[in-house]
C-alpha cells in the first residue's frame, strides 16, 4: 500500500487528465491542417495534370484522389466531434462551429450545381472556395485551442 506522502496529489491527477485529453483534442487541428494541405496539393496536382492532355491518366488519378480525401474529411469530422465532447464552454462552440464550416465543403457543390448556370460557377471559384472553407475550419479550431491553453 502505498503511504500518503507516495500517492499522487489531486492537483497532479487533475494536470495529467488535462494533458490527456488535450492530447486527444489536439488531433483534430492537426488532421484539419492536413486536410488544407492536401486540398491545396489537390489544386496544384489537378491543375497540372488537364495541362498534360491525358484524359484517362486525370479521370483515374483524380477519381482515386477524391477517395482518398473523403477518407481524410471522415477522420477530420470524427476527430471534430472527439475534440467538441472533450471541451467545453466557448471552445466547444468554437469546435461545433469549425465542425459547421467544414461540412460546408460538402454541401457548397450540391448548392451551387442547383443554381441556373452554377457548374460555371464552381468552376471558376470551387478550387479557392475548398481550399479557403477547410482554412476558415482550421482558423476557428486554432481560437479554440489557443482558448483552452490560455
Amino acid at each position: 500500500m502505498l503511504s500518503p506522502r507516495h500517492m499522487p496529489h489531486r492537483e497532479d491527477i487533475v494536470i495529467e487528465q488535462f494533458y490527456r485529453k488535450m492530447l486527444w483534442a489536439s488531433a483534430y487541428p492537426l488532421l484539419l491542417a492536413l486536410m488544407a494541405g492536401a486540398t491545396w496539393v489537390d489544386r496544384i496536382y489537378a491543375h497540372a495534370l488537364r495541362q498534360s492532355g491525358a484524359d484517362s491518366l486525370v479521370a483515374v488519378a483524380t477519381s482515386r484522389v477524391a477517395d482518398r480525401l473523403l477518407l481524410l474529411s471522415l477522420l477530420v469530422v470524427l476527430a471534430g466531434v472527439l475534440c467538441a465532447c472533450l471541451l467545453q464552454g466557448t471552445s466547444r462552440r468554437l469546435v461545433v462551429a469549425s465542425l459547421a464550416v467544414f461540412s460546408l465543403e460538402f454541401l457548397v457543390p450540391v448548392l451551387v450545381m442547383a443554381l441556373p448556370g452554377g457548374g460555371i460557377y464552381l468552376a471558376i471559384v470551387g478550387p479557392v472556395l475548398r481550399v479557403g472553407i477547410v482554412l476558415v475550419a482550421l482558423g476557428l479550431c486554432l481560437l479554440a485551442t489557443r482558448r483552452v491553453l490560455a
